[in-house]
């Protein structure tokens, strides 16, 4: 069956609640209720699952989930602490180690834009098994590899496994749950992407302390291998007759289409500027706190954890209190909030590291709360086209987190004053643009 909805007919499907702004399906009818439908919803399961899952349950793939959403930073943050030591292994600069790391994250977003859409076509599951595959045996070759340019590769393959499966992981939480669990279970994968980052440098600092960088893909390998055995587990979420049929070209032409459906598009990019002010963070933050204001290494290390372990605060209290707020009236708040912390720290926040720690913490928890509901706000616009949706919305963020990283690198007075400007500015477009969302 081919999927013939443009981006008038998909916005049309959905509304604006008034109580809490968020897309909310019209009346229709169950997803499939009939005996053996593939989406026939298991009593045990129905409180949670659209998509019955005997082998795995309901808690095994939330698991899976938070798992493979925290893979991605471990696959980044585990093996920056092995970066310094690799030239001298390799005989070779530093630049092209750094290519490494490059080679990743560049990979790793063309894997989330083509690897959404082909789920669209040939079902969720045979995406996510061979994604998984292809990491946990990239990862093994860059265990065992033997020269730079035999890593570089490894890890270019590796990201686009990687990429695969995250693009996937998105669109199964519109498969697979009901629309009352699913800003939940997008919170806890917001809450694994923010912990990763956390959880992955402590972890390769200790790695590298007793072994080396190979044992940092040997752990990854493992820890994919983890996630390969559920995969296998999986029932498929997307059934042959809700596929499209369409040729390749036109498969990947459903990406222009979803993009197209205004308050989509709109909502994305303010999410997307919530990436780049963070990310620009993420890029010279060890530079702000070691060499700007003189902190030590392991003292940066605290500081760095402590404001990506606050952050986790945001979407959990949103869920606890959101209802109370509608999602119009705390967005604009959030971006406001954002434009007064990016002045803030332009001005104050050269301070101390303390007050500068404190100043981003505000905007981190912020980033955090605002990323799970407008992520539901778009899969629910671009209902019909889950796959090229979450391909969008995840690739939209490294590349704006990508910008972001480049952004920062403009000859600013110093990094806090253009970590200051940049994020002040990004909120002020993404008041812009939830305007027009909002119309």
């Amino acid at each position: 069956m081919t999927h013939r909805v443009d981006a008038d007919a998909t916005q049309k499907a959905y509304r604006i609640d008034s109580s809490s702004d968020s897309p909310v399906p019209e009346s229709r009818a169950p997803e499939s209720s009939a005996p053996g439908s593939a989406n026939q919803v298991d009593p045990k399961h129905a409180a949670w699952l659209l998509t019955p899952q005997p082998r795995l349950g309901t808690m095994g793939l939330v698991t899976l989930l938070a798992l493979i959403n925290a893979l991605i930073p471990l696959s980044l943050d585990m093996y920056t602490p092995s970066v310094p030591e690799m030239p001298a292994h390799f005989h070779t600069t530093a630049t092209m180690v750094t290519m490494t790391v490059l080679g990743f994250f560049l990979f790793f977003a063309v894997g989330l834009l083509i690897f959404g859409p082909v789920s669209d076509c040939i079902g969720r599951r045979p995406v996510l098994v061979w994604g998984m595959a292809v990491y946990v045996v990239a990862s093994v070759v860059c265990a065992l590899s033997s020269t730079i340019g035999v890593l570089i590769g490894a890890r270019i393959v590796q990201a686009l496994g990687a990429g695969a499966v995250n693009a996937v992981s998105t669109a199964l939480v519109k498969d697979c749950f009901v629309p009352a669990k699913r800003q939940l279970m997008l919170t806890i994968i917001q809450t694994m992407a923010v912990l990763g980052p956390v959880i992955a440098p402590l972890a390769g600092g200790i790695i590298v302390r007793f072994g080396s960088w190979r044992l940092v893909f040997w752990v990854l390998a493992i820890v994919g291998a983890a996630c390969f055995v559920p995969t296998l587990m999986f029932r498929e979420s997307l059934p042959p007759e809700s596929r499209t049929t369409d040729s390749a070209a036109r498969i990947f032409r459903r990406l222009v289409v979803v993009a197209r459906i205004p308050r989509f598009s709109d909502v994305l990019l303010v999410a997307s500027f919530f990436s780049l002010a963070f990310m620009q963070y993420i890029a010279v933050g060890s530079y702000v706190y070691v060499d700007y204001f003189g902190t030590t290494a392991q003292e940066y290390t605290y500081f760095f954890a402590g404001t990506a372990a606050v952050s986790v605060l945001g979407p959990m209290a949103h869920l606890s209190f959101g209802r109370h707020v509608s999602v119009r009236q705390l967005t604009y708040a959030i971006l406001g909030l954002g434009v007064i912390d990016g002045a803030l720290i332009a001005t104050v926040g050269h301070s101390t590291p303390v007050v500068f720690c404190l100043l981003f913490s505000v905007f981190a928890i912020c980033e955090a709360t605002v990323r799970p509901y407008t992520t539901n706000m778009m899969l629910g616009y671009a209902s019909e086209d889950a796959g090229s949706a979450s391909s969008l919305i995840n690739f939209m963020n490294t590349a704006f987190g990508s910008l972001g990283m480049a952004l920062i690198m403009l000859p600013f007075p110093d990094y806090v004053t253009g970590i200051g400007i940049l994020m002040a500015a990004s909120m002020l477009l993404g008041i812009v643009f939830w305007c027009r969302a909002m119309r």
